[in-house]
């Protein structure tokens, strides 16, 4: 996709997601506009719908399927490797990206905008500063690796964190 997932519906972010059969997002900051132009934000077990198989459909279309870590890794090395992924992937100019957003091109048309996240004490963080990606690999029974950028970096990372803040997700079509 190229764009962020926004489904569901929207929860505050004080709120902890529940498996009730209804998909639950978080817009940054609690306002409905954000999910419209960022995508919802999700917890890692709300994205999966409460299953831990890597590669799942989760919340994503059918037909689609949530990236794991090994096919985030695919892109990011056909996009140069992590020191230029980031800039290949980050939307150009600063509408949703603080200056200077380096190295910045969206020649991978991934689109990437900077969308923050959130955290699971019900705060938002680094609007316009930074993407957060979840991969559908875990870690750990409580972590989950992750992919982002930052304004001030052409890089793309990866890491992994806890389950329940609230990432963008993005969906790949299945072969």
């Amino acid at each position: 996709m190229k764009e962020n997932l926004n489904v569901g519906t929207k929860v505050s972010g004080a709120t902890n997601a529940s498996d009730n059969g209804i998909i639950e997002k978080y817009c940054y900051n609690n306002d409905a506009n954000n999910c419209l132009i960022y995508g919802g934000l999700y917890h890692w077990d709300e994205m999966m719908q409460y299953n831990t198989s890597e590669g799942i459909q989760g919340i994503c279309p059918i037909g689609w399927h949530i990236p794991t870590y090994a096919e985030w890794l695919n892109l990011i090395n056909f996009l140069g490797g992590f020191d230029l992924a980031g800039g290949k992937m980050k939307e150009t100019g600063f509408d949703h990206w603080n200056d200077p957003n380096t190295g910045a091109t969206n020649e991978s048309r991934f689109t990437a905008l900077g969308g923050g996240y959130g955290s699971s004490d019900g705060t938002f963080n680094l609007l316009n500063y930074s993407a957060y990606f979840w991969s559908s690999t875990q870690f750990s029974s409580s972590n989950a690796y992750y992919y982002y950028l930052y304004f001030n970096s052409a890089n793309a990372y990866r890491n992994n964190y806890y389950k329940t803040n609230r990432f963008s997700v993005r969906c790949l079509k299945n072969n």
